[in-house]
């Protein structure tokens, strides 16, 4: 029953392109730099580069008609490539940092996209994107093909994609996308023991088949991931730090419901005695989502 109400939760996942101011720096840190992005197959993904001459004073947002988003807008578009294997992708979103009203000025240009699920992390050749105008190249960016890139989905998330569901949370709330029958899990709608949760995510890899089309009259037609994730469980210790190991768990369903979102639903476990009550914004039980190849956490509220 509650798998069923949770495919009605896309409804609130609403594309909308969010404008951007002007970067100063591209990087910084401790690491070369590299023109290289993680990604795993059916990833949704931005990525930034320069070199585009076609100018967007305003942040684009294309409507998906009977054949889904476009492929090209004002002449862009960009093109996965892996051996013999080139992919026009759907742009779900453009956007350019802003230009000083005078002088010279390179802006970077900002795509929304899904990486296809043909990504093979396991070949030889070489997997990249390119960026073309009118036919003619104007960027690449190589592609680190992994099976899994695991990223809870977050009401901060700077992806370009507007998540509808975070309107009405105080400005500057960092939550992540994790539900339960009364919406988002906050510091004033906990979770509780017991109770069936659903973590939103991208980056889980491979699915068992494809998505029907149309999609879908029942639960039973929405693949699965292709590989197995788990779960563990830390919590705050009143008084300690750091966090204490709660256990591990396997998620009851973890599986791909449209237009790259993933759902992780599980069972919240039993609060601790010592659990540390929620302060603020901040939570008191750190959720992972492991695996093969990465992992993320999100770190939720639970009530006593």
């Amino acid at each position: 029953m509650f798998f069923v109400r949770t495919l009605c939760l896309l409804a609130v996942f609403q594309f909308c392109i969010l404008a951007q101011t002007g970067i100063t720096v591209a990087g910084f840190g401790y690491r070369n730099p590299a023109n290289t992005v993680t990604a795993a197959p059916g990833q949704v993904l931005t990525v930034s580069v320069y070199g585009v001459a076609a100018r967007f004073a305003s942040p684009v947002a294309p409507v998906a008609g009977i054949n889904g988003y476009p492929t090209q807008i004002q002449g862009v578009s960009v093109d996965f490539v892996q051996g013999s294997l080139t992919v026009h992708l759907p742009i779900w979103g453009i956007q350019q940092t802003a230009c000083p009203a005078t002088g010279a000025c390179s802006p970077a240009t900002t795509f929304t996209f899904q990486i296809p699920y043909e990504l093979d992390p396991a070949s030889g050749d070489q997997a990249q994107l390119n960026v073309q105008e009118n036919g003619a190249t104007s960027a690449q960016v190589v592609l680190n093909p992994v099976t899994d890139s695991v990223h809870v989905i977050n009401t901060c998330d700077q992806t370009g994609i507007f998540l509808s569901i975070a309107v009405g949370l105080p400005d500057g709330s960092c939550v992540p996308i994790v539900m339960h029958p009364g919406g988002l899990v906050t510091p004033t709608s906990p979770a509780k023991p017991g109770e069936t949760l659903v973590l939103w995510a991208y980056g889980l890899g491979a699915i068992d088949h494809p998505v029907p089309n149309p999609c879908c009259s029942s639960p039973d037609q929405l693949p699965l991931a292709a590989q197995p994730f788990n779960l563990s469980f830390s919590y705050l210790d009143a008084g300690a730090f750091p966090m204490r190991r709660l256990g591990v768990a396997t998620p009851s369903y973890t599986g791909m419901t449209g237009a790259g979102l993933y759902q992780v639903q599980f069972v919240v476990p039993a609060a601790p005695a010592s659990l540390s009550p929620c302060s603020g914004r901040s939570g008191n039980l750190t959720v992972q989502v492991s695996g093969p190849a990465s992992a993320d956490t999100a770190t939720i509220c639970l009530q006593p």
